[in-house]
Protein backbone atom coordinates (compact mmCIF):
# COMPACT_ATOMS: atom_id res chain seq x y z
CA UNK A 1 0.00 0.00 0.00
CA UNK A 2 2.80 2.20 0.86
CA UNK A 3 4.61 1.55 -2.59
CA UNK A 4 1.76 2.18 -4.29
CA UNK A 5 1.19 5.39 -2.35
CA UNK A 6 5.41 6.70 -3.21
CA UNK A 7 4.50 5.99 -6.93
CA UNK A 8 1.07 7.71 -7.37
CA UNK A 9 2.98 10.77 -5.16
CA UNK A 10 6.24 10.47 -7.64
CA UNK A 11 3.61 10.67 -10.94
CA UNK A 12 2.35 13.62 -9.20
CA UNK A 13 5.61 15.55 -8.65
CA UNK A 14 7.33 15.01 -12.61
CA UNK A 15 5.36 17.23 -14.23
CA UNK A 16 5.58 19.70 -11.56
CA UNK A 17 9.35 19.68 -11.84
CA UNK A 18 9.37 19.70 -15.85
CA UNK A 19 6.91 23.09 -15.31
CA UNK A 20 9.69 24.70 -12.99
CA UNK A 21 12.59 24.12 -15.40
CA UNK A 22 10.55 25.37 -18.26
CA UNK A 23 10.01 28.64 -15.76
CA UNK A 24 13.42 28.92 -14.84
CA UNK A 25 14.74 28.74 -18.42
CA UNK A 26 12.08 31.17 -19.40
CA UNK A 27 13.50 33.27 -16.64
CA UNK A 28 17.20 32.79 -17.98
CA UNK A 29 16.35 33.76 -21.51
CA UNK A 30 14.36 37.01 -20.21
CA UNK A 31 17.57 37.99 -18.40
CA UNK A 32 20.02 37.53 -20.90
CA UNK A 33 17.96 39.21 -23.92
CA UNK A 34 17.52 42.11 -21.27
CA UNK A 35 21.32 42.05 -20.71
CA UNK A 36 22.11 42.23 -24.78
CA UNK A 37 19.82 45.10 -24.86
CA UNK A 38 20.91 46.55 -21.92
CA UNK A 39 24.43 46.79 -23.50
CA UNK A 40 23.50 47.74 -26.88
CA UNK A 41 21.67 50.74 -25.80
CA UNK A 42 24.81 51.52 -23.36
CA UNK A 43 26.84 51.85 -26.40
CA UNK A 44 25.26 52.30 -29.47
CA UNK A 45 26.83 50.98 -32.91
CA UNK A 46 28.19 53.59 -35.01
CA UNK A 47 27.01 54.08 -38.69
CA UNK A 48 30.54 53.71 -40.74
CA UNK A 49 28.89 54.81 -44.27
CA UNK A 50 30.28 57.79 -44.23
CA UNK A 51 33.56 56.92 -42.32
CA UNK A 52 34.01 54.21 -45.58
CA UNK A 53 32.84 56.66 -48.22
CA UNK A 54 35.45 59.45 -46.74
CA UNK A 55 38.18 56.65 -46.87
CA UNK A 56 37.26 55.37 -50.63
CA UNK A 57 37.31 58.99 -51.96
CA UNK A 58 40.88 59.90 -50.46
CA UNK A 59 41.88 56.30 -51.68
CA UNK A 60 40.79 57.29 -55.36
CA UNK A 61 42.69 60.92 -54.98
CA UNK A 62 46.00 59.21 -54.02
CA UNK A 63 45.45 56.53 -56.59
CA UNK A 64 45.15 59.56 -58.63
CA UNK A 65 48.65 61.68 -57.77
CA UNK A 66 50.56 58.51 -57.92
CA UNK A 67 49.45 58.04 -61.67
CA UNK A 68 50.35 61.57 -62.20
CA UNK A 69 53.59 61.50 -59.88
CA UNK A 70 54.22 58.15 -62.35
CA UNK A 71 53.04 60.20 -65.92
CA UNK A 72 55.42 62.69 -64.51
CA UNK A 73 58.40 60.51 -64.25
CA UNK A 74 58.01 58.78 -67.46
CA UNK A 75 57.86 62.05 -69.56
CA UNK A 76 60.81 63.79 -67.24
CA UNK A 77 62.57 60.06 -68.49
CA UNK A 78 61.57 60.50 -72.25
CA UNK A 79 62.75 64.24 -72.42
CA UNK A 80 66.09 63.08 -71.06
CA UNK A 81 66.36 60.41 -72.98
CA UNK A 82 65.18 62.49 -76.44
CA UNK A 83 67.60 65.25 -75.39
CA UNK A 84 70.77 62.87 -75.07
CA UNK A 85 69.86 61.38 -77.83
CA UNK A 86 70.26 64.97 -79.70
CA UNK A 87 73.56 65.50 -78.13
CA UNK A 88 76.81 64.69 -80.35
CA UNK A 89 79.64 61.78 -79.03
CA UNK A 90 81.81 65.27 -78.09
CA UNK A 91 78.81 66.42 -75.41
CA UNK A 92 77.78 62.48 -74.04
CA UNK A 93 81.16 61.73 -73.47
CA UNK A 94 82.03 65.37 -71.79
CA UNK A 95 84.09 64.76 -68.33
CA UNK A 96 85.44 61.24 -70.21
CA UNK A 97 88.57 60.22 -71.90
CA UNK A 98 89.47 57.58 -74.04
CA UNK A 99 93.09 56.60 -73.42
CA UNK A 100 95.53 54.15 -75.60
CA UNK A 101 96.95 53.78 -78.91
CA UNK A 102 96.44 54.53 -82.27
CA UNK A 103 93.07 52.99 -82.42
CA UNK A 104 92.23 55.77 -79.97
CA UNK A 105 93.82 57.72 -82.13
CA UNK A 106 90.93 57.47 -84.25
CA UNK A 107 88.40 59.06 -82.92
CA UNK A 108 89.67 62.22 -82.55
CA UNK A 109 90.79 62.07 -86.46
CA UNK A 110 87.78 61.43 -87.30
CA UNK A 111 86.06 64.20 -85.48
CA UNK A 112 84.13 61.52 -83.29
CA UNK A 113 85.52 63.07 -79.83
CA UNK A 114 87.54 66.60 -79.59
CA UNK A 115 91.10 66.67 -78.97
CA UNK A 116 90.55 67.40 -74.80
CA UNK A 117 89.10 64.07 -75.04
CA UNK A 118 91.47 61.83 -76.28
CA UNK A 119 94.82 61.14 -75.22
CA UNK A 120 96.34 59.02 -77.35
CA UNK A 121 100.14 57.85 -78.95
CA UNK A 122 100.65 55.28 -82.17
CA UNK A 123 102.28 52.56 -81.21
CA UNK A 124 101.15 52.58 -77.34
CA UNK A 125 101.37 48.93 -75.46
CA UNK A 126 101.11 47.62 -71.85
CA UNK A 127 103.71 45.28 -72.98
CA UNK A 128 105.90 48.64 -72.52
CA UNK A 129 103.82 50.97 -70.92
CA UNK A 130 107.10 53.18 -70.01
CA UNK A 131 108.98 52.90 -73.25
CA UNK A 132 106.32 52.76 -75.67
CA UNK A 133 104.60 56.10 -73.68
CA UNK A 134 101.59 54.86 -72.38
CA UNK A 135 102.72 55.45 -68.78
CA UNK A 136 103.22 59.65 -70.03
CA UNK A 137 99.76 59.74 -71.07
CA UNK A 138 98.42 58.48 -67.92
CA UNK A 139 100.55 61.23 -65.87
CA UNK A 140 98.85 63.70 -68.66
CA UNK A 141 95.39 62.56 -67.10
CA UNK A 142 96.41 62.42 -63.65
CA UNK A 143 97.76 65.73 -63.55
CA UNK A 144 94.95 67.37 -65.14
CA UNK A 145 93.30 69.63 -63.08
CA UNK A 146 89.87 67.73 -63.07
CA UNK A 147 90.12 63.85 -62.95
CA UNK A 148 88.03 62.12 -65.83
CA UNK A 149 85.10 60.79 -64.34
CA UNK A 150 85.11 57.74 -66.83
CA UNK A 151 88.21 56.84 -68.37
CA UNK A 152 88.18 54.55 -71.64
CA UNK A 153 91.11 52.21 -72.68
CA UNK A 154 91.68 51.20 -76.30
CA UNK A 155 95.22 49.42 -76.42
CA UNK A 156 96.40 46.01 -77.20
CA UNK A 157 96.44 46.33 -81.29
CA UNK A 158 100.18 47.44 -80.91
CA UNK A 159 101.13 44.45 -78.74
CA UNK A 160 99.16 41.99 -80.63
CA UNK A 161 101.24 43.01 -83.86
CA UNK A 162 104.57 44.13 -82.58
CA UNK A 163 105.51 42.59 -79.69
CA UNK A 164 103.49 39.55 -80.40
CA UNK A 165 103.21 38.79 -77.02
CA UNK A 166 101.21 35.88 -75.96
CA UNK A 167 97.34 36.33 -74.68
CA UNK A 168 98.34 35.66 -71.33
CA UNK A 169 101.59 37.51 -71.18
CA UNK A 170 99.46 40.63 -72.89
CA UNK A 171 96.68 40.33 -70.06
CA UNK A 172 99.78 40.16 -67.70
CA UNK A 173 101.12 43.25 -68.82
CA UNK A 174 97.18 45.01 -68.97
CA UNK A 175 96.26 43.73 -65.66
CA UNK A 176 99.46 46.06 -63.85
CA UNK A 177 98.37 48.78 -66.18
CA UNK A 178 94.71 48.81 -65.09
CA UNK A 179 95.92 48.84 -61.49
CA UNK A 180 98.16 51.88 -61.87
CA UNK A 181 95.23 53.42 -63.45
CA UNK A 182 92.61 52.60 -60.06
CA UNK A 183 95.07 53.58 -57.90
CA UNK A 184 96.31 56.78 -59.90
CA UNK A 185 92.43 57.51 -60.33
CA UNK A 186 90.32 55.77 -57.74
CA UNK A 187 87.09 57.98 -58.38
CA UNK A 188 87.63 57.31 -62.12
CA UNK A 189 85.02 54.34 -63.47
CA UNK A 190 87.14 52.25 -65.95
CA UNK A 191 86.86 50.60 -69.23
CA UNK A 192 88.75 48.38 -71.46
CA UNK A 193 87.20 48.22 -74.93
CA UNK A 194 88.44 45.14 -76.99
CA UNK A 195 91.12 44.72 -79.53
CA UNK A 196 89.83 45.52 -83.23
CA UNK A 197 90.07 42.86 -85.50
CA UNK A 198 92.39 42.56 -88.45
CA UNK A 199 90.54 41.91 -91.96
CA UNK A 200 93.50 41.16 -93.61
CA UNK A 201 97.63 40.91 -93.52
CA UNK A 202 100.08 41.47 -96.41
CA UNK A 203 102.48 38.92 -97.92
CA UNK A 204 104.79 39.22 -95.12
CA UNK A 205 102.69 38.59 -92.55
CA UNK A 206 102.75 42.12 -91.19
CA UNK A 207 99.56 43.67 -90.33
CA UNK A 208 98.65 46.53 -93.05
CA UNK A 209 98.20 50.01 -91.08
CA UNK A 210 96.67 51.33 -88.73
CA UNK A 211 94.65 54.59 -88.20
CA UNK A 212 96.15 57.47 -90.47
CA UNK A 213 99.14 59.65 -88.27
CA UNK A 214 97.43 62.75 -86.53
CA UNK A 215 98.60 66.00 -87.90
CA UNK A 216 97.05 68.17 -85.42
CA UNK A 217 100.68 70.54 -85.04
CA UNK A 218 99.08 72.18 -81.79
CA UNK A 219 101.23 71.31 -78.83
CA UNK A 220 100.22 71.33 -75.28
CA UNK A 221 102.56 70.52 -72.23
CA UNK A 222 99.57 67.92 -70.99
CA UNK A 223 98.91 66.37 -74.74
CA UNK A 224 101.53 63.97 -75.25
CA UNK A 225 99.72 62.11 -78.57
CA UNK A 226 102.32 61.68 -80.91
CA UNK A 227 102.55 62.54 -84.11
CA UNK A 228 104.70 59.60 -85.32
CA UNK A 229 102.37 57.28 -87.52
CA UNK A 230 102.52 53.59 -86.22
CA UNK A 231 102.56 51.62 -89.56
CA UNK A 232 106.20 52.68 -89.25
CA UNK A 233 106.61 50.42 -86.52
CA UNK A 234 105.20 47.75 -88.14
CA UNK A 235 107.15 48.68 -91.57
CA UNK A 236 110.23 48.15 -89.47
CA UNK A 237 109.42 44.57 -88.50
CA UNK A 238 108.04 43.69 -92.12
CA UNK A 239 111.98 45.09 -93.23
CA UNK A 240 113.45 42.86 -90.94
CA UNK A 241 111.21 40.19 -91.69
CA UNK A 242 111.46 40.22 -95.87
CA UNK A 243 115.48 41.27 -95.04
CA UNK A 244 115.47 37.35 -92.91
CA UNK A 245 112.73 36.05 -95.72
CA UNK A 246 115.35 37.00 -98.84
CA UNK A 247 117.32 33.76 -98.95
CA UNK A 248 114.34 31.41 -98.18
CA UNK A 249 111.41 30.39 -99.73
CA UNK A 250 108.46 33.35 -99.49
CA UNK A 251 105.38 31.40 -100.52
CA UNK A 252 102.33 31.71 -98.00
CA UNK A 253 103.65 28.74 -95.97
CA UNK A 254 106.51 30.71 -94.99
CA UNK A 255 106.87 30.19 -91.35
CA UNK A 256 107.48 33.89 -90.24
CA UNK A 257 103.83 34.49 -92.19
CA UNK A 258 102.40 31.53 -89.86
CA UNK A 259 103.80 32.76 -86.70
CA UNK A 260 102.38 36.46 -87.67
CA UNK A 261 98.81 35.16 -88.77
CA UNK A 262 98.51 33.59 -84.93
CA UNK A 263 99.67 36.44 -83.44
CA UNK A 264 97.45 38.61 -84.98
CA UNK A 265 94.34 36.35 -84.73
CA UNK A 266 92.52 38.53 -81.57
CA UNK A 267 90.42 36.37 -80.76
CA UNK A 268 92.08 35.14 -77.49
CA UNK A 269 93.68 38.60 -76.65
CA UNK A 270 90.43 39.73 -76.25
CA UNK A 271 89.44 36.56 -74.55
CA UNK A 272 91.85 37.27 -72.00
CA UNK A 273 90.76 41.05 -71.36
CA UNK A 274 86.92 39.79 -71.03
CA UNK A 275 88.46 37.20 -67.55
CA UNK A 276 90.74 40.31 -66.44
CA UNK A 277 88.04 42.51 -66.93
CA UNK A 278 86.15 40.57 -64.55
CA UNK A 279 89.28 39.83 -61.81
CA UNK A 280 89.64 43.29 -62.09
CA UNK A 281 85.55 44.69 -61.57
CA UNK A 282 86.14 47.12 -64.33
CA UNK A 283 83.62 47.43 -67.47
CA UNK A 284 84.44 45.38 -70.81
CA UNK A 285 83.01 47.19 -73.90
CA UNK A 286 82.73 44.15 -76.52
CA UNK A 287 83.22 45.38 -80.24
CA UNK A 288 84.52 42.41 -81.68
CA UNK A 289 80.78 42.40 -84.01
CA UNK A 290 82.49 45.38 -85.74
CA UNK A 291 84.10 42.73 -88.49
CA UNK A 292 81.98 44.15 -91.42
CA UNK A 293 84.12 44.71 -94.27
CA UNK A 294 82.25 48.03 -94.37
CA UNK A 295 83.89 49.09 -91.36
CA UNK A 296 87.62 48.74 -92.68
CA UNK A 297 89.65 50.25 -95.40
CA UNK A 298 91.10 48.36 -98.60
CA UNK A 299 93.50 47.36 -96.23
CA UNK A 300 92.14 45.03 -93.96
CA UNK A 301 93.36 46.87 -90.70
CA UNK A 302 92.61 51.07 -90.91
CA UNK A 303 89.43 51.49 -89.46
CA UNK A 304 86.90 53.64 -91.27
CA UNK A 305 84.98 56.86 -89.81
CA UNK A 306 82.01 54.41 -89.96
CA UNK A 307 84.07 51.54 -87.27
CA UNK A 308 84.25 54.81 -84.84
CA UNK A 309 80.59 55.71 -85.04
CA UNK A 310 79.77 52.37 -84.21
CA UNK A 311 82.58 51.68 -81.87
CA UNK A 312 81.37 55.22 -79.47
CA UNK A 313 77.92 54.06 -79.34
CA UNK A 314 78.82 50.48 -78.03
CA UNK A 315 81.28 52.62 -75.10
CA UNK A 316 78.25 55.46 -74.32
CA UNK A 317 75.78 51.73 -74.03
CA UNK A 318 78.45 50.87 -71.55
CA UNK A 319 79.02 53.77 -69.65
CA UNK A 320 75.75 54.78 -69.88
CA UNK A 321 73.31 52.24 -69.64
CA UNK A 322 70.29 54.66 -68.19
CA UNK A 323 69.81 56.28 -71.66
CA UNK A 324 68.85 54.44 -74.96
CA UNK A 325 71.65 55.05 -77.45
CA UNK A 326 70.74 54.37 -81.07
Amino acid sequence: MFEKNKEKMKEKMEPDKVLRFAIVAVILLFLIGALIIGTRMMNPRVDATEGVKKLTELEDANVQKIDAKIQELEQTEADEAAAWKAKSAKEKMDGCIVLGDSTALGFRQNDILSKSQVKSKDGATVSDAEGSGLNELLTAVTEAETAPQKLILCIGRGDVAVSGETADAFAANYKSFVEQVKAALPDTKVYVCSIPAYLSLTSTGDATGSADSDTDSDSDAKDTTDNSDFKSSTDSKSSTDSKSNSDSDTSSDDSSLSKMSTALDVTSYNEALKALCKEEKVKYVDTTDLTDASYYGEDGSTMTKAYYEACINKILEAAFRNYVIQ
